[in-house]
């Protein structure tokens, strides 16, 4: 075969001309079309090139920056900075230099760009590189962040707070300095381990730190809290109040790190102590005055004169020390009581509060009652002791009646979730366990000294006084027979929540009693709020989407209209909502939409619906998804609309375009081959009558065209009939009808080549359609085509994998080099000395792309035994076609 002509050589030549500019217009289309600003500046900084990205960001157009001086853009107390930078881009060593600032944007405002800039000056683009992103919403973020954490310290300061944190670990203690100050040391005081806590707190505190703690780290509360005293330098102690969370855990679940913060509410609690023992004196009703000695027998300095209608003495009876106060004590809780009080020690308060206990009246009754004495100092050497004796054996009475009867209701009383509790106008009488874990109270006994309105904060959340309104309602409850609201209550840790009460009166032994249940709802309230709070984020979200989102009703009615393109609607969301879809959008519309909408509703399944809409004097196509709403009780769809105008001018385009090729595919397969052929048979005709030789060349020549033309004609109709058949349903071929056929046309067509199958071809089925045909067709021609040998031999076989099947086509030709197997593949490739089109193998790949396959090209020595034995061992060079096709498999 004859060597590549001079037309040839300018056609390889020009074709990579044209590979290079396509190069080109890709870097080109790679840096206008990305997100970043690309500017070059010369060497004074003026802007040669503005890439288009800078009309999204700053709203300029390139032309508007081009031959602008880029200092110019650039926010004034900024432009050190920049300047800077680019003065350094000009020093050695000349690094890319990354510089944030604020850049003006064309509506006016400040825009901050982070950049990176490049000194290529010397270079072939003759100036500076400038890469920018915008910053601007990080930049706020850090702002914001910032004043966050000013804020936080300030708060910190002014609620007098001190923050902690603990390595569990090693013990070391991180403190502030509000910390340590609040008892009045330095930090260096105090050092950095837990033993410098250790130290100043107090014993019955750290056991109560230590117990919330312990339940903190076994997972049973979300932090933990205590309230306790610290030793102050000064040997005070003061009241503090300690939150912590395990924030670090190691791989057995162990913790190894909290953080927390100490509060000061030493004033906060003395008040509290302070008001619980005013408070413990007078709820249970009108007390006797008592002044006596601290000394034996407690003589009586004075008394109230309420003690003759209590207890039947008169006070000069007992001032005159006829009689002294432990006479009166009954004798089976006198040496009880004289215990406690010379064992009486409380750093707390200095009020002395036994346990209840018997006294003898006059007439030799006996009377219960509660005692809260404190000490008074006189004279200045003499104790003298204020007592406040309070008849309670009405209510120990009722104690006794309700201690009867508990066994009767204790166990409904405390398996409900709910808490409750019994009272009268007293106060409260029982409390269930429930109450106690709600409230946080240790026991019954301590949740009886409270008053209701104490388990609320000062003031309810509209403003209201808590304890006027906590009466409001008991008052209801005993005039009406019951009352229901929504109360926030408040434990004793100074923690709120939010709950629903019910007073119910009942008749017990007489009396009226209260019965209370106090339902936490805290968890609701929370799904409420997180609820609103999803769909404020959906809205959000729903908003950044690009597309239509309307909520209808049955009817077809706007009842939401959620969008952040109000410019697809026709018409403003405030004029749609509430009207009908019959009353704005067209007749043919409105019924698809509603149709639609009633099938989403009855089936529960997602319809798709297909409408355009007359916007602004222009059609606007659109696909949209209508979806019921999972509400129970609301008959409500979901319809996301996209716009879809320019897919649907696409695929108009893609029809003109499939159109036009089916125009060329009928003018190849009628008109030019008819006519070629008509060539054809008068060349062989003229062939057969001419005598002389001097014509046989011409004659030949023409034949050679004819059928070239022939060729190139069916390549072209290959070329319509892969472009249509990507839209093609695939289906299930049997490899072995299509390849063996393939084979027997080749060496029909070629006689003198000498095409085996070096392999029986397997009964496979694989995934393809009709064009199957023309992949091992243009591959056996390709072999004899491209073959340079006397005789050109072609080897078939076939491997049949688990999932695949390999179809090898082995040639004894020239082979192919490595650097042209890949690009062997593109459009119009072909060798120099081919005598095809040049786009039979692009064919061949792009059928095998459509059918999910590969191909290769292999050296005939990487082959196995199979092939050689089709080609002799002097013949083994050549080339290997390897197509790899998924397998079907057939249930």
């Amino acid at each position: 075969m004859s060597g590549p002509s001079e037309r040839e050589t300018e056609t390889a030549t020009e074709t990579a001309a044209r590979g290079d500019e396509r190069h080109d217009d890709w870097y080109r289309k790679l840096v206008e079309e990305a997100t970043d600003i690309t500017v070059v500046l010369d060497s004074n900084g003026t802007m040669t090139y503005v890439s288009p990205a800078v009309k999204r960001l700053l709203g300029y157009t390139p032309t508007d920056m081009i031959g602008e001086d880029g200092h110019e853009y650039v926010h004034p107390e900024d432009g050190d900075d920049v300047s800077d930078a680019i003065q350094k881009l000009r020093e050695p060593p000349m690094d890319p230099e990354t510089v944030e600032f604020r850049c003006r944007h064309d509506d006016g405002t400040w825009r901050w760009l982070e950049v990176t800039m490049r000194n290529r000056l010397d270079g072939e683009i003759g100036g500076i590189i400038v890469n920018g992103r915008d910053i601007t919403e990080r930049k706020e973020r850090e702002t914001e962040l910032q004043t966050t954490k000013e804020r936080m310290t300030m708060a910190l300061e002014g609620a007098n707070l001190g923050i902690w944190d603990w390595d569990m670990v090693t013990d070391e203690v991180a403190r502030d300095e509000l910390l340590t100050q609040m008892l009045g040391y330095e930090r260096s005081e105090m050092g950095d381990h837990l033993e410098g806590w250790e130290q100043v707190v107090h014993p019955d505190g750290k056991k109560r730190h230590d117990e919330a703690l312990a339940e903190h780290i076994e997972e049973r509360t979300p932090y933990y809290q205590c309230e306790y005293r610290l030793k102050t330098k000064s040997g005070d102690w003061k009241w503090v109040r300690t939150m912590g969370k395990v924030v670090e855990r190691d791989e057995s679940g162990e913790p190894v790190r909290a953080v927390g913060i100490h509060q000061d509410i030493d004033d906060r609690k003395r008040a509290e102590l302070e008001l619980k023992s005013e408070r413990d004196m007078f709820k249970n009703g009108p007390a006797v005055v008592f002044k006596w000695v601290d000394a034996e027998g407690w003589p009586i300095t004075y008394v109230s004169k309420n003690v003759e209608r209590v207890f039947g003495y008169t006070p000069a009876e007992l001032q005159e020390h006829e009689f002294e106060y432990g006479d009166l004590v009954h004798s089976g809780d006198l040496d009880r009581i004289e215990q406690e009080m010379s064992a009486y020690v409380d750093e707390e308060t200095d009020l002395f509060n036994p346990e209840p206990y018997r006294v003898t009246t006059a007439e030799g009754d006996v009377r219960w009652v509660a005692e809260y004495t404190k000490t008074l100092q006189e004279d200045g050497d003499r104790n003298h002791l204020i007592g406040y004796i309070v008849d309670i054996t009405e209510r120990k009475r009722r104690e006794r009646q309700l201690e009867a009867r508990e066994e009767k209701y204790r166990s409904l009383f405390e398996n409900t979730r709910d808490a409750l509790m019994l009272m009268d106008r007293d106060g409260y009488l029982d409390c269930n366990h429930r109450a106690l874990e709600l409230f946080g109270v240790d026991s019954v006994e301590e949740f009886l000294r409270y008053s209701p309105w104490e388990f609320s904060p000062q003031t309810q959340p509209d403003g209201s006084d808590s304890k006027e309104g906590a009466l409001d309602w008991i008052d209801e409850a005993f005039e009406e027979g019951e009352a229901f609201f929504e109360w926030t209550h408040q434990r004793i840790d100074g923690t709120n929540f939010p709950a629903e009460v019910k007073l119910s009166r009942f008749e017990y032994d007489g009396d009226y009693i209260i019965h209370a249940l106090v339902r936490d709802i805290t968890e609701r309230k929370e799904q409420k709020q997180e609820l609103a709070a999803e769909r404020n984020r959906i809205r959000a979200i729903t908003n950044a989407i690009p597309d239509v989102t309307v909520v209808y009703d049955r009817e077809g009615r706007y009842r939401e209209i959620l969008t952040g393109r109000e410019d697809l609607l026709p018409a403003d969301p405030s004029e749609l909502t509430g009207s009908k879809a019959t009353d704005v959008l067209p007749p043919d519309v409105a019924g698809t939409i509603v149709e639609s909408l009633k099938a989403s509703l009855d089936t529960g399944a997602v319809q798709t619906v297909e409408y355009s809409l007359d916007l602004e004097g222009e059609s606007t196509w659109f696909e949209g998804r209508i979806a019921p709403i999972p509400d129970e009780g609301h008959d409500e769809v979901v319809l996301l609309a996209r716009d879809t105008t320019e897919r649907k001018e696409y695929e108009q385009q893609l029809e003109e375009q499939r159109d036009n090729l089916d125009i060329l595919n009928q003018v190849l397969r009628h008109d030019i081959r008819n006519d070629i052929q008509l060539i054809t048979a008068y060349a062989e005709l003229l062939e057969a009558e001419a005598d002389e030789e001097e014509f046989a060349e011409y004659i030949e020549t023409i034949l050679e065209n004819a059928n070239h033309v022939i060729e190139l004609t069916k390549s072209a109709r290959e070329v319509a009939d892969v472009m249509q058949s990507a839209e093609k349903e695939l289906k299930q071929v049997g490899l072995r009808t299509v390849l063996s056929n393939e084979i027997e046309e080749v060496r029909a067509a070629y006689p003198e080549a000498d095409v085996v199958e070096a392999t029986a071809i397997p009964q496979v089925t694989v995934q393809a359609n009709d064009m199957l045909e023309s992949v091992f067709r243009n591959l056996l021609k390709n072999a004899i085509q491209h073959n340079d040998t006397e005789t050109p031999r072609v080897a078939v076989s076939v491997t049949d994998r688990d999932e695949t099947v390999h179809i090898r086509v082995a040639d004894n030709g020239p082979g192919v080099p490595d650097e042209q197997k890949e690009r062997i593949f593109g459009k119009g490739k072909k060798g120099l000395d081919s005598q095809g089109t040049g786009i039979g193998l692009y064919l061949v790949k792009t059928l095998v792309g459509n059918y999910s396959g590969d191909i290769w090209v292999e050296d005939r020595d990487e082959q196995g035994l199979s092939d050689s034995q089709a080609i002799p061992d002097d013949e083994r060079e050549g080339a290997v076609f390897v197509v790899e096709l998924p397998k079907v498999k057939l249930e």
